[in-house]
């Protein structure tokens, strides 16, 4: 079952983790970050390796108090459905259904023979309400991640419990997304650390476990797909998802060991995925049971393209008509999407996106550094969770709306205001935010050398940055300006060197012609934005030269009534201010 030695090492992580977090006076596994909280989804994982190890009695004890999570009060508008912490009051997370049902599934589909009978009747009822509670929810096909857990748990799970009708709903499911990604050429959940992983483990159980022949070949060709996907955007030398990404935690941005590096490690074996990284201090790895005991079927050309470093560019849409760019070359790795991410019939916008990232090789550990984009509302910190309500978050969402364009290693990053009602700001801004510079990183914003006090200064003045393989020039554009204060900041925040483009910083006050972005005095959003050049060390003799030949590329800002038109090197990016 274990079959390699990666597979082995994952699982006996898996094993001390979990012994670990265990708690037997609640019979589940406590979260990592809230030892306060138990989470049912890693106790069945648990429960799978106790199994593995022999100890059925202490797994069903585990199953037991997973399955007392159910809601299970008809009247209860999810049904079926799980509570995702064992102390929630009631069912929040509407996806707890899809992964309770992934555990069990692979619990019965593995090690069924080893529970006793009422055990196995609990877990098939149990499984047969979640169904219901599946249909009813009828996630949406952009929503691929969660779609493709619903096939996999229909498929599996119905073939489990002896539900044609539930098995073939799955199969009519899988063909229906097969078709429309291949049409559109990514998936619409695309290129993200955690969740392809989720994707591509769906459809490699689908590939071993499926009953019809038909529906396992198809499950195999869909998770090639996705391998390919994940190879082409794969940076060898810093080990890194190359941007851009449709959804990425902090634990992604960052560069810690996240969920899709756990399976690059099953397939290349190459332990340094697995390192850890001085910036990111949040939950560690996830997947390593599933990851362990799943077969694989990532295709020679995948594994070959992932351990080549080489120059190339990759253009892709995603649906929206969403531009996808990545330019790779050994030293670095440049991404962006032309429009915010969004899942939904008429979708809806989610903000954990990155729509401008540049990871880059560094010869000192831990091997990389970075750069990401995000606009922030009322000076927002990494931590501050304006889109969790728990409070608990470590990430830094993105809460503007953009559009931006790329060619090669020079992009244009243009952002604004999404909707902000009748909220009080006191400053809106846009962050360019470099992580890890060191004692042999050099900066200059507008001609002066940054030492770490805080620098103000100028649209228009490049910011020039030289750090492990690479150069990086940053030209502020000129912003909408709604206050009095200078528009750039060059600053420190903790591991982060920050470049803010202020629209905004004053007094708290509301700014009515930006409440809904269609009302009466609405005459379109701000303007705030950047172009981005990177380079190779090796392409200048120092950093002035750098700034110098920054100077030199054409950089146009246009705008005509609503229309905004943006010129950087080959980039161009067209737009209307009322449409943003």
């Amino acid at each position: 079952m274990l079959e390699d030695a990666a597979a082995r090492s994952l699982f006996d992580h898996a094993r001390r983790d979990l012994r670990a977090r265990f708690d037997a006076s609640v019979g589940l596994v406590r979260t990592e970050v809230r030892p306060d909280l138990h989470t049912p989804r890693d106790s069945l994982w648990h429960a799978l390796g106790l199994l593995y190890e022999g100890d059925a009695a202490t797994a069903e004890g585990i199953i037991a108090v997973v399955l007392a999570m159910q809601e299970r009060r008809q009247d209860d508008p999810h049904y079926g459905n799980f509570r995702w912490w064992h102390e929630d009051r009631v069912v929040i997370d509407l996806n707890a259904v899809e992964f309770m049902l992934e555990g069990l599934t692979h619990i019965l589909l593995r090690f069924g023979d080893r529970l006793s009978e009422d055990t196995k009747r609990a877990a098939f009822e149990t499984m047969r309400l979640g169904f219901g509670e599946i249909d009813r929810l009828d996630v949406h096909w952009t929503y691929t991640n969660i779609y493709l857990l619903d096939v996999h748990n229909s498929i599996l799970g119905g073939g489990i419990t002896g539900e044609p009708a539930v098995v073939e709903r799955g199969a009519r499911r899988l063909r229906e997304w097969a078709d429309r990604t291949r049409a559109d050429g990514v998936p619409n959940e695309f290129n993200s650390a955690t969740y392809s992983a989720v994707q591509i483990n769906a459809l490699a159980a689908v590939a071993q476990f499926a009953a019809d022949a038909s529906v396992r070949d198809l499950a195999r060709e869909m998770e090639q797909f996705l391998w390919r996907d994940v190879a082409a955007h794969f940076h060898p030398r810093t080990r890194q998802l190359a941007g851009p990404h449709s959804r990425a935690y902090r634990r992604d941005v960052v560069g810690a060991p996240d969920f899709l590096k756990v399976l690059l490690y099953r397939v290349l074996g190459d332990h340094s995925l697995l390192d850890e990284t001085p910036y990111y201090y949040g939950s560690g790895r996830e997947g390593d049971t599933l990851v362990a005991l799943t077969e694989y079927h990532c295709p020679p050309d995948a594994i070959e393209t992932m351990r080549t470093e080489a120059t190339r560019e990759l253009r892709q849409t995603a649906p929206r008509e969403t531009a996808l760019v990545t330019y790779m070359t050994p030293e670095f790795a440049l991404g962006t999407m032309s429009r915010p991410y969004g899942v939904g019939a008429t979708p809806e916008p989610w903000p954990a996106h990155n729509a401008c990232i540049l990871y880059y090789a560094k010869p000192e550990p831990p091997g990389y550094g970075l750069l990401y984009t995000r606009y922030l509302v009322n000076d927002r910190r990494v931590g501050g969770a304006t889109y969790e309500s728990s409070g608990e978050s470590v990430d830094l969402w993105e809460e503007g709306a953009f559009r931006a364009a790329q060619s090669g290693p020079h992009a244009i990053v243009a952002y604004g205001l999404l909707s902000r009602g009748q909220k009080p700001v006191h400053s809106l801004r846009l962050d360019v935010r470099l992580l890890g510079p060191g004692p042999k990183t050099e900066i200059l914003a507008g001609g002066r050398r940054f030492d770490g006090e805080r620098t103000e200064a100028q649209a228009g003045e490049p910011i020039v940055i030289a750090d492990g393989d690479v150069y990086i020039g940053i030209i502020p554009l000129e912003p909408t300006r709604l206050g009095h204060e200078p528009p750039v900041a060059v600053w420190r925040e903790g591991q982060e060197t920050v470049v803010s483009v202020f629209n905004y910083r004053g007094p708290a006050k509301q700014f009515w012609e930006y409440r809904t972005l269609s009302g009466p005095f609405f005459n379109g959003n701000v303007r705030n934005g950047i172009a981005l050049h990177v380079a190779a060390r090796s392409a200048h003799v120092d950093i002035d030269a750098f700034a110098q030949a920054l100077r030199a590329i054409p950089l146009a800002d246009d705008q005509r009534g609503s229309a905004r038109s943006l010129r950087f090197g080959a980039a161009t990016l067209d737009y209307d201010l009322r449409d943003l």
